[in-house]
């Protein structure tokens, strides 16, 4: 699946307590009435404590979702194949951190 870059700022799925659950509201305030794309919206398990939750309208952004947690901090719900690619360049960035060491440590030691 090829991810495309989502934005926060612009208008996306919205969500909104009802009952002991959920209702989910396009960006137009409509209720999603679209079973796959309720199946998809549930599926985020955005946490309940949240507020302010933004849902990307596209099931390929690399941003799926964003909320404001109990102390306040923005929170970000991603793409799993966005972490995968995210965690894959930050573990090759480590192994060539790692293989400059020594040289940087004998560097560091010289001076």
């Amino acid at each position: 699946m090829r991810l495309r870059r989502s934005d926060p700022g612009r208008p996306g799925y919205r969500r909104r307590r009802r009952g002991t659950g959920w209702l989910f509201l396009d960006p137009a305030g409509e209720p999603v009435r679209d079973q796959d794309e309720l199946a998809r919206l549930r599926a985020l398990v955005v946490p309940p404590a949240w507020r302010d939750v933004w849902i990307c309208p596209w099931p390929n952004g690399h941003i799926q979702a964003t909320g404001v947690d109990a102390a306040g901090r923005k929170q970000y719900l991603y793409h799993p194949t966005w972490r995968e690619k995210r965690d894959e360049a930050k573990f090759d960035h480590v192994l060539e951190v790692a293989r400059r060491l020594p040289t940087l440590r004998a560097r560091v030691g010289r001076d």
